[in-house]
């Protein structure tokens, strides 16, 4: 055995050495490493003019080598091939084709590939550079409302906003003035805010505000259970208890709210609250009580709901809504997450997640709720999406869109989208084709009924789209809408995404917010207003 383990030893080394002598120096001396390979075309650094233009304009990209390799010459703007008309060794003319975007053009020779100059593709639909997108907000934005006075209250994770540097920051709730500047006389200060993420936010018929999330207090008082009422100018609503003692101390004006994370908050046309996220207890802090040793005592009586509540005007549980009054809690509601909810016009919730049941009944990520929160059981939807939906839309004729990543809707296939009708069933006539080559995490409609999906995705339809698109209502790609450089993330695709599109009423412009830092290659920190024509 050793003198085989010692002739494998010889045998290996003289291969090495050998077969190193071979690869490293030829017979002639020379290296064969050190070759280079000569590029087939030189773009030069600013070898492009104009550097913008629209579709169809001419543009020449100037350089060496083009004739060499006309036959195989195309020229991309961002995956798209323009129609090249002329050709010189050091210049070549084209046309910039239709689907083309903004970014950086590329020489294709072959399979080689040649990076070029920026090229800016104008268009129909243009970041609005006028409005301060990059003094923005300094973290994510996650839900804007239009508010009284053409204002609009944003809430999120930021602590500042439009750079305005107050004293204690912009705690994750602000009132911003319709030309995108931080409306100062709002309540600001070490104070407002909450010392987590404010999630979402709603109006009340009375001017004040709602808003939810995953806080514990707010404006340093306790017992703020991810719910707050604010009075007009920011502040939080309280009102003064009573306690055994005989002290008088402030609380929060609504009398609960939930343990754990709020997504959702609809108001109805009664006032009644309807909450929705990630939570399974209603909590409610109980101020009568005495220590042993007599001193004050207070407790947070809990209620299991499970993701789902309503509550009366003052913020005490409403027991009429999905609720079991002999067991004294809620009904067993969904199986899973609540990813997104629309309080719709008559009163119903539609509701989209990861669930797969509703109060033991069968429903695949999507229900529609009753008033009294039952399941409606006219919407079909034991066979709807065979994966979570992460956000739905309803048109103005009452359909709705909904999309994640599911492969199939009703049993049919669909890429990551579709269109379904007011009684739940598959509405055919919206055609994607293969659809996105990734993720969308956010749709919206705009008012002639295109669709503005985001998300992260490189492509949909294989035409290049950098995580943002704009979809025909028949769910072809729109042909005039697309030239933008979409959003223009780093490593981690959710960092960029978009939380919501506001479509701006009588105007043809949309407020975008988010945790993107970049839009159509131009800063814009979590908000930009976007114009079409």
């Amino acid at each position: 055995m050793k003198l085989f383990n010692f002739l494998i030893i010889i045998t290996a080394a003289w291969l090495y050495l050998t077969g190193c002598s071979k690869d490293n120096v030829e017979r002639s001396g020379k290296d064969p490493y050190q070759d280079t390979v000569t590029p087939a075309i030189l773009i030069s650094k600013d070898g492009i003019s104009p550097s913008r233009g629209y579709v169809n304009d001419e543009i020449t990209i100037r350089g060496k080598g083009f004739r060499d390799h006309q036959a195989e010459l195309s020229i991309l703007f961002n995956g798209q091939a323009g129609t090249i008309l002329s050709v010189t060794d050091s210049a070549v003319k084209v046309k910039v084709p239709p689907f083309a975007s903004t970014g950086n053009i590329t020489a294709r020779v072959g399979q080689q590939y040649f990076f070029g100059p920026f090229f800016r593709v104008m268009g129909v639909m243009e970041t609005d550079t006028v409005y301060p997108s990059a003094r923005g907000a300094n973290n994510a934005i996650q839900d804007i409302i239009p508010v009284e006075g053409g204002k609009y209250l944003i809430v999120g994770d930021f602590t500042n906003f439009d750079n305005a540097n107050i004293d204690g920051g912009v705690n994750r709730v602000a009132r911003i003035n319709s030309d995108g500047t931080l409306d100062r006389s709002f309540r600001y200060g070490k104070n407002t805010g909450a010392p987590a993420v404010v999630i979402t936010a709603a109006t009340l018929p009375d001017g004040k505000y709602l808003v939810g999330g995953t806080f514990a207090s707010y404006e340093g008082l306790p017992f703020v259970s991810s719910i707050a009422r604010l009075y007009n100018n920011g502040g939080l609503e309280t009102e003064n208890i009573t306690r055994p003692s005989g002290k008088v101390q402030p609380a929060s004006a609504l009398k609960g709210g939930v343990s754990g994370i709020v997504t959702g908050l609809h108001v109805q046309q009664d006032g009644k609250i309807i909450v929705v996220g990630y939570f399974r207890y209603y909590v409610q802090p109980n101020f009568n009580l005495v220590a042993v040793n007599g001193a004050d005592s207070l407790h947070l009586d809990s209620t299991m709901v499970n993701y789902l509540a309503r509550l009366n005007t003052d913020g005490s549980l409403d027991t009429s809504y999905n609720y079991d009054l002999v067991n004294h809690r809620g009904k067993e509601s969904v199986n899973g997450a609540i990813n997104r909810s629309i309080l719709l016009p008559d009163g119903k919730l539609l509701i989209a997640g990861t669930f797969t049941k509703y109060n033991g009944q069968e429903v695949q990520r999507i229900a529609r709720l009753n008033t009294d929160g039952s399941l409606d059981p006219t919407f079909k939807s034991s066979t709807a999406a065979n994966y979570p939906i992460y956000d739905l839309a309803v048109q103005p004729d009452g359909k709705y869109l909904v999309t994640g990543p599911f492969t199939t809707y009703a049993n049919v296939p669909v890429p990551h989208l579709a269109r379904i009708e007011p009684d739940g069933t598959l509405d055919p006539s919206l055609q994607a084709g293969e659809g996105v080559d990734g993720t969308i995490y956010n749709i919206s409609i705009m008012p002639q009924g295109e669709i503005v999906l985001s998300g992260a995705f490189t492509r949909f339809n294989d035409v290049m789209r950098n995580n943002f698109a704009v979809l025909n209502p028949d769910g072809s790609l729109h042909a005039t809408y697309n030239t933008n450089g979409g959003i223009n993330m780093g490593t981690n695709d959710v960092n960029g995404a978009i939380s919501r599109v506001l479509q701006l009423p009588g105007e043809k412009a949309m407020l975008v917010t988010g945790s993107f830092t970049r839009f159509d290659f131009r800063q814009c920190n979590r908000i930009l207003r976007i114009q079409y024509r």
